[in-house]
């Protein structure tokens, strides 16, 4: 597994003004209502053929997700209404802590600190490690580089849904598109396990449990401020915390 620099292949910067493609132009709720129309071919192909990114993105995101697993399956519904629930009601984005390796970082997923109760504010929980990387097993046809999100050590505070995570391991994947405010990430997530090295093998690499969508750009964290939210309050990292590596 590769890991960054890239070498001799060009590589965007996240406000490269040519990654903004304006009205028209992919957002996270466009990508969330193409998964579930299950249109995963069409996503596939983005996927697929994203641009390359000369660092990690930093600050918050703007989220949105769908589970693909199949509902029915007995042995996955149960695992399927979870995630569902998890990307419909109790999660709204990620944060990217800054780093002094752009290719390396660490990060919280903005969620809802209860599932007991539906107005309960978000927090940042379930924490990850971050890394840009030339290639990865599980996404062997995309010509981008691409980002990986590992899931080793989930706990925070910690929350119930952090203890899911440590039962369900997953991993996350993602590459850029351009979109309608500048660069936005399309991203996957498997279930498997990880070796006592942190290293992560899934359970099925063709099957992808969960597709989510991310956009670090202010225009899509207005819109989700404006259209996509229920009221629920919010615990922000202000300022976004920084890691060295």
């Amino acid at each position: 597994m590769a890991t960054f620099p890239l070498g001799e292949q060009y590589t965007y910067d996240h406000d490269d003004p040519i990654l903004r493609t304006g009205e028209g132009g992919l957002t996270i709720w466009a990508l969330q209502k193409m998964a579930q129309e299950k249109r995963f071919k069409e996503l596939d192909d983005l996927f697929d053929n994203g641009i390359s990114m000369n660092s990690l993105p930093v600050g918050m995101s703007a989220g949105a997700g769908v589970s693909t697993l199949d509902p029915k399956l007995i042995n996955e519904k149960l695992v399927n209404e979870w995630l569902s629930d998890f990307a419909g009601n109790n999660w709204r984005g990620k944060i990217f802590f800054s780093s002094n390796n752009k290719g390396v970082s660490q990060g919280r997923n903005r969620m809802r600190s209860s599932w007991i109760n539906s107005r309960a504010p978000f927090v940042p929980m379930m924490k990850f490690t971050t890394m840009l990387l030339d290639s990865h097993y599980l996404a062997p046809r995309a010509k981008s580089n691409l980002v990986i999100l590992t899931y080793t050590d989930p706990l925070t505070k910690p929350y119930l849904q952090e203890f899911v995570a440590t039962k369900l391991k997953a991993v996350d994947i993602q590459v850029a598109v351009k979109g309608k405010y500048g660069p936005v990430y399309i991203g996957k997530t498997w279930f498997g396990k990880y070796d006592k090295t942190g290293k992560f093998t899934a359970d099925d690499p063709n099957k992808v449990v969960g597709r989510y969508f991310l956009d670090f750009n202010e225009g899509a964290l207005k819109e989700q401020r404006e259209s996509h939210l229920d009221g629920s309050e919010e615990d922000v990292l202000d300022p976004i915390p920084h890691v060295d590596y």
